[in-house]
């Protein structure tokens, strides 16, 4: 059994691998229809499924773990989802919608399959070393009942992992000393994401964006052209690095053996995901020993 120490790659790979698998839930056509029931659109199933865990949560709660949202945009969405069901129904819609989605992009030979079974085993257990203490979104997940069918199960803790490393992305955040809307500009300059594609999917103005950039600007942290100041790229790398710390526990407790296999085994999974509704290259690779 390998014992080598995690590095910081590691929580990165397990991220990349992962998340595709809880995005079926998002992109795939097959999940609609579960939300439309109660009159939500992708948008408000986005915002009534990442918020349902937390209750009935005020627009100011999620906006604050959202971060980076525009605060306007949290409370228009926010008011449809209290319209359109109580919390205890988006969860159980939330879980159809997934189911519906997983069946319709992996099949049901996948989803009954043997390496399902133990995916959704070795995700479980990891799942349980995501602790509580200042990870709202990751423990309101972590404390909902796992579902019994281990294809969802293995979603639920994909989504505990998510949402709990999300928690310790805002920390890193709130560390950096970037404002909500210079979070993304910093992102943008960076190449990691575009203006055109996040600006309008966070619900911030031209005039507020702007102004983000000139903030930074003043700061030394962009320069003229937009680009990023050596300091600028400097706070990237530290967001993205105390994240990926943050993130490690899960896989601490796992152990290397059992971490790389749980890669091994949902990778081909998310990479279908990606490849059908997301259109690009699948998970990168987990670290080489």
């Amino acid at each position: 059994m390998t014992t080598r120490p995690f590095d910081l790659r590691a929580a990165r790979a397990m991220r990349d691998c992962l998340d595709a698998y809880h995005a079926a839930l998002i992109f795939s056509p097959a999940s609609a229809p579960v939300f439309d029931k109660v009159g939500l659109d992708r948008w408000g199933a986005y915002f009534a499924g990442r918020s349902a865990p937390l209750g009935a949560a005020s627009e100011g709660l999620v906006e604050a773990i959202f971060y980076h949202f525009e605060p306007a945009m949290v409370a228009r969405w926010m008011a449809a989802v209290r319209a359109a069901a109580a919390p205890d129904k988006l969860l159980a819609l939330r879980l159809e919608a997934t189911d519906a989605a997983l069946r319709d992009v992996l099949g049901e030979e996948v989803l009954a399959s043997a390496d399902m079974a133990e995916a959704a085993e070795l995700a479980t257990e990891a799942a349980q070393a995501c602790r509580p203490a200042g990870r709202p979104l990751g423990a309101a997940n972590a404390a909902l009942p796992l579902p019994d069918a281990p294809h969802l199960a293995l979603w639920q803790s994909i989504t505990t992992f998510r949402e709990w490393r999300g928690d310790g992305h805002n920390t890193a955040l709130l560390a950096s000393g970037l404002d909500a809307v210079e979070v993304l500009v910093n992102a943008v300059a960076t190449g990691h994401e575009s203006r055109a594609s996040i600006q309008p999917r966070r619900g911030w103005t031209d005039a507020e964006w702007e102004a983000a950039e000139q903030r930074l600007h003043d700061r030394g942290l962009l320069t003229e052209d937009g680009e990023l100041t050596l300091r600028g790229r400097e706070i990237r790398e530290e967001i993205e690095d105390l994240t990926d710390r943050l993130g490690l526990a899960p896989w601490q407790a796992l152990g290397w053996d059992r971490t790389r296999r749980l890669h091994e085994l949902v990778r081909p999974w998310s990479a279908t995901v990606m490849e059908r509704y997301l259109r690009r290259g699948g998970p990168e690779a987990f670290p080489a020993e």
